[in-house]
């Protein structure tokens, strides 16, 4: 990975710090004179280089006209959420009183119960700020996703009240700073509380001087808590208080005043945790959280307000400002509750769909940083005592969903939480990996214990319990598969040999001892897919592609770290025997091995769509494997949109992305911005304010496959941009081989791309016409390349070095035929095929692909009529395929889409 700086940190941070501090003064003024907020970081002070990739960051924030209701509802859908990995906040931005919810995900209590309330995590802390302020006016607050920063100002009795928050990983501490336009005119009382206090939790707060302990105990699993509230006024005095057995601080009569938050436990990044088997014993001997969370502050209060502030600036900019993406919108008048409830309707202008965007990468930051937990069903927000599904770790996508955007968005260091995490527990896996190896297959069984680990289905800080008839064990293979994107996206050799290949090849171990020889295949057996109703079953389509992508991957990096470990050669041998893909007679990639036509087995309108995930996340179904992206068509087609879940509407945007059908892919975006979110941006999953985080993850996700893709390792910018984008920018996206792409389009048609090569070698780039573009380094330099076609280039690029299209000639796509179909029955011989006709073409081509053939074959051209008599001499011996026609125009372009039909033997 490439970083801003290659100064020590030291040195990195007092740069920063007077970057920052000049930027803040000019841009001060600037604010002060308009009556505005500052918004963004002030990038444009510096010269342009007239690349699309060194432009400012379009400004976004979220803003409302009044506090977020003091209740859970107005929790889940008002509040504005921060963090910085060590604690979740939501802010409220209350006039009267103030109020600030705090989450630590490791304040876990037991999981009892079922369904949507069955315990888990806690709600750490509510905290108050009393201010009496009840005649107000002229209020505001906001987000500034820019910044990370959110605030409130109003009005009371002439005084202007203002108040700035942020949440800063390097210095692990929430601060607040508080001002009043009038000196001596601020007055508060400061009143942190432990909720949810019974038997099961206990604790004290206690306010001594300038700084108020809350500290306590959850007792399932002894989790020692502290949270500590340091106070710095400027003028005026301040009062520590514990009367009624309640620590508070007041401030009265006080100029401005900083607030500072640490908080932490004693939960550690310890295999004893998943090893130890009694609750109560997980965390013993492990110190308690006071020395920790009394550094934290003291080390932050050595430091003033603006270099605090200098601090969170560098870090969080230094990730956030790597992407942009821009439709044209301006900020609307209305504040966004309203933007969010015009949307469905039309109302609103495309902001909304930008900001959805970079929310998403917002919430990232703010929960998965390393050195923390990373985020959950939840991200890191919770209010409950009780959360919805225990805030747990789900590995049947949810997980995934959540850490997609850290690749292709741009952040992958932000996978580093999940990797602290996975090497915590995976040390119990392996334990379960050989139970599951003398359970299912003793023959492959290692007596040794070198059985590789399983994947789990879920998980929480303290437990990842055995196997689940819910999902089958791909679910070690897909966490696998997200560790091979760390190497992939970052191209970092350290990252492939030290953290992806050790997690693969172990996962690989496991399957291929899993594993079960039938009618000559290799299966999962016992095999599950993800949340449907046939479960405990042989050789699930989900199962099998996870293998299979795992296994590859596995062997293409022990080739590139030159291994040559003892099980690889096993590997390579049952490579080509999972067998992940099996057509149906609908057309479809199966779900199930004895699913014939689509809706045979299962719900065929389910959540889930994991008989695709080959296609997203995976690699396995690209444009190197036609036929196969046409099933998944086929499978995503009948799947239908009529699914109201939020996770799942996120992940058909990727989905459809993937097959290159814009408009699709924008339909579920729309969708899940008018019927999920609410007026904080927060999904609500499935209706009914029942927050869950992987949508707002996964829609990001999403939207980046919309705007370029890399599966295939080819680099595709604008795969699927829907019609009604038809101009725009974004800038900074990742695609595989560590390659960073920014593009700039119009009438539908890029007119500007850039590439920049952040690791060097071979860059494949495809775009309608891009051999006949304009080539060049961003210093002006010609560009050799070698052409594949009109649509795709090869340049040996170099690290550190630009790549700039320009010049692109519009391509126009050729209309491709419809309505494919036999004129006898589907089993004839010969086969009499007709079709409606394209405008465009010249002739058609006729391909067929063969039973399960990922790749179509030629099998007729230059037919220039709409029917045709189709006859080959092994017809008999073929029990299904797939025909497919393109229409073929006079310049000789052919048709992207095609018309199918399934021939089935009689």
């Amino acid at each position: 990975m490439e970083h801003a700086s290659k100064l020590e940190p030291s040195e990195f941070r007092i740069i920063m710090f007077v970057r920052n501090l000049m930027i803040t003064a000019l841009a001060a003024t600037i604010w002060a004179g308009l009556g505005l907020h500052p918004a963004s970081k002030a990038s444009a002070v510096e010269p342009s280089s007239g690349l699309i990739a060194d432009g400012a960051g379009k400004a976004l924030r979220m803003w409302y006209s009044e506090p977020a209701p003091d209740s859970d509802a107005g929790w889940v859908n008002r509040s504005i959420p921060m963090g910085n990995g060590y604690m979740g906040i939501n802010v409220f931005g209350g006039t009267g009183t103030e109020r600030i919810q705090i989450t630590e995900n490791s304040l876990y209590d037991s999981e009892e119960g079922s369904g949507l309330r069955r315990g888990g995590l806690n709600n750490f802390a509510e905290v108050y700020l009393d201010f009496g302020h009840d005649n107000t006016s002229d209020y505001e607050r906001e987000l500034s996703l820019n910044e990370g920063v959110s605030r409130v100002k109003y009005t009371q009795a002439g005084v202007e009240y203002s108040r700035e928050y942020f949440t800063s990983y390097p210095d692990k501490v929430m601060a607040i700073r508080l001002n009043a336009s009038k000196p001596g005119t601020l007055s508060f009382t400061l009143r942190p509380t432990i909720p949810f206090m019974d038997k099961g939790k206990s604790g004290s707060v206690v306010a001594t001087e300038d700084t108020i302990t809350l500290a306590g105990v959850m007792n399932h699993y002894n989790v020692k808590f502290e949270g500590q509230f340091k106070v710095i006024p400027t003028g005026g005095t301040m009062t520590a208080d514990n009367s009624n057995s309640q620590g508070t601080i007041t401030v009265a009569d006080a100029d401005s005043a900083v607030i500072l938050i640490a908080v932490g436990t004693n939960y550690p990044f310890d295999s004893q945790v998943f090893l130890t088997t009694k609750a109560a014993d997980k965390l013993a001997g492990f110190p308690g959280p006071h020395a920790k969370v009394s550094g934290y502050l003291a080390a932050a209060a050595a430091k003033s307000y603006e270099e605090l502030l200098a601090n969170h600036h560098a870090d969080y900019t230094e990730l956030y400002d790597r992407v942009s993406f821009d439709l044209g919108a301006a900020e609307p008048a209305i504040p966004t509750n309203k933007l969010v409830d015009a949307y469905p309707a039309g109302g609103s202008s495309r902001y909304l769909e930008e900001l959805a965007f970079q929310f998403g990468r917002y919430l990232l930051i703010c929960s998965s940083r390393e050195g923390t937990l990373p985020p959950h069903l939840q991200g890191i927000w919770n209010v409950y005592k009780r959360p919805p599904w225990a805030a747990q770790y789900l590995h049947d996508t949810n997980v995934q969903m959540a850490l997609a955007p850290a690749f292709s968005a741009n952040m992958p260091e932000l996978f580093e939480s999940y990797v602290g995490y996975f090497n915590t527990f995976v040390p119990r896996q392996r334990l379960y990996a050989t139970q599951y190896i003398k359970q299912y297959n003793p023959a492959q069984l290692d007596a040794s214990g070198d059985n590789g680990w399983s994947g789990p289905f879920w998980s929480n800080p303290y437990n990842v319990p055995g196997k689940t008839r819910v999902a089958g064990f791909g679910t070690g293979a897909w966490i696998a598969q997200m560790f091979w994107d760390y190497y992939d996206y970052t191209r970092d050799e350290s990252v492939l040999a030290d953290k992806a290949y050790p997690v693969m090849y172990g996962q690989a171990n496991f399957v291929s001892r899993f594993v079960k020889d039938v009618d000559g295949v290799l299966l999962a057996d016992p095999s599950s897919s993800p949340e449907q109703k046939l479960r405990d079953t042989v050789g699930t389509t989900f199962d099998q592609q996870m293998f299979y992508e795992n296994h590859h991957n596995t062997l293409t990096a022990a080739e590139i770290l030159g291994r040559s470990d003892r099980r690889l050669a096993t590997f390579k041998t049952q490579l080509p025997l999972l067998d992940p893909i099996q057509i149906g007679k609908s057309g479809q990639i199966k779900e199930f091995r004895q699913e014939q036509y689509y809706d045979d087995i299962g719900d065929p309108a389910h959540r889930h769509a994991s008989m695709l995930l080959g296609l997203y996340p995976g690699q396995l179904i690209n444009d190197t494997t036609p036929a196969w992206l046409d099933a998944a068509k086929v499978s995503l087609t009948k799947r239908t949109n009529k699914t109201k879940i939020g996770w799942a509407r996120a992940e058909r945007i990727a989905m459809w992305a993937r097959v290159h059908d814009g408009a699709e892919a924008y339909s579920y975006y729309k969708a899940l911005l008018g019927g999920n979110y609410m007026h904080n941006l927060f999904n609500d999953h499935r209706g009914g304010q029942l927050f869950q985080a992987d949508a707002n993850y996964g829609a990001t996700a999403g939207v980046v496959e919309m705007l370029l893709q890399s599966q295939d390792h080819v680099v595709a910018p604008l795969t699927a941009i829907p019609a009604a984008w038809s101009e725009g920018s974004y800038r900074g996206l990742l695609a595989r081989g560590n390659f960073e792409v920014s593009a700039q389009w119009a009438g539908g048609h890029a007119s500007r791309l850039e590439v920049l090569s952040k690791s060097g070698g071979a860059l494949d780039l495809r775009y309608p016409n891009i051999a006949q573009a304009v080539i060049k380094t961003s210093d002006g330099q010609k560009v050799d390349f070698v052409a594949k076609g009109s649509d795709q280039v090869r340049i040996e690029s170099s690290q550190g070095k630009t790549y700039v299209v320009t010049d692109i000639p519009v391509g126009i796509p050729v209309a491709a035929p419809s309505n494919l179909k036999f004129n006898k029955g589907g089993g004839s011989d010969p086969i009499e095929l007709s079709w409606t006709g394209s405008p465009d073409a010249a002739s058609y081509n006729l391909y067929r692909a063969v039973g399960n053939a990922p790749d179509y074959e030629l099998v007729a051209s230059d037919i220039t009529d709409t029917d045709f008599v189709y006859q080959a001499p092994d017809l008999k011996q073929i029990d299904q395929m797939t025909l497919k026609v393109t229409a073929v125009r006079s310049d000789e372009r052919e048709s992207d889409e095609g018309a199918t039909v399934i021939w089935l033997l009689p």
